[in-house]
């Protein structure tokens, strides 16, 4: 008794956590108004140097995220919680080990407005609303795969009421092919990120740095095949039928 409610206590607060940090990240990518009013161009002597080190920070920063997301994500640690009997809580615990690696690198996060690449001002009406609505269309592609490929898994809600009911895994009742293109493509939408990476109207040396970071670990890590895309399509066709 006393293990489940630990188990239950774990996994809401990771769910809650997860949320809010996802809100914040959602806000930190995409909000650009914002940004745009405060930003002030650095024209003394020690623009090159304050970027540099703005920099310098940001990529320890990634680097943290990237090395939590990657560790945490490998056989060798998934084994550790499946000898400690609590691999049912590995998705909770994940999620919220990279919310917290999230939400130090949104609140550390260094810009540097003293170099940059284009800015586009986005005081007129049309440019603000084509570039919010394309941001929110692509959070909107990135979240809604979520949902379709099984939200309560993904964030280890459905681990613990089955533990908790005396269920087995619910990955043992997943095909062998959606469990293969899961092991591959953990986040839908690798064109959803890259929208939100590379469109954005003020392109300084930092969202520079963040954009190509992740899209190379992007790249590396989401190793889909023509088998996983075939299945892809047949498993959003099923979706699409039953949601409607």
């Amino acid at each position: 008794m006393i293990s489940n409610v630990l188990s239950i206590t774990v996994c809401a607060s990771s769910f809650v956590y997860t949320c809010y940090i996802l809100c914040n990240l959602t806000y930190f990518l995409s909000s650009h108004s914002s940004k745009n009013d405060s930003l002030r161009v650095v024209s003394d002597d020690n623009a090159i140097q304050s970027t540099l080190w703005s920099l310098l920070v940001d990529m320890s920063l990634i680097t943290i995220f990237i090395f939590q997301h990657s560790i945490m994500a490998n056989d060798f640690t998934k084994n550790i919680f499946f000898q400690l009997r609590i691999d049912y809580l590995s998705r909770s615990i994940y999620n919220a080990c990279s919310s917290a690696s999230l939400h130090f690198l949104i609140n550390k996060w260094q810009q540097s407005p003293a170099l940059t690449i284009w800015h586009i001002e986005t005081s007129n009406d049309t440019i603000w609303m084509l570039f919010s609505g394309l941001h929110i269309f692509s959070w909107s592609v990135i979240y809604s795969g979520c949902i379709m490929m099984d939200i309560a898994e993904l964030c280890g809600l459905k681990q613990v009421w089955y533990r908790v009911s005396g269920k087995n895994s619910p990955l043992d009742a997943k095909s062998r092919e959606l469990r293969r293109y899961m092991r591959h493509m953990r986040h839908p939408s690798f064109i959803g990120f890259l929208a939100i990476l590379w469109i954005y109207p003020f392109m300084s040396m930092d969202r520079l740095l963040l954009a190509i970071i992740l899209t190379i670990y992007m790249a590396l890590m989401w190793t889909i095949d023509s088998e996983d895309y075939g299945y892809h399509i047949t498993y959003f066709r099923r979706k699409q039928i039953e949601l409607s």
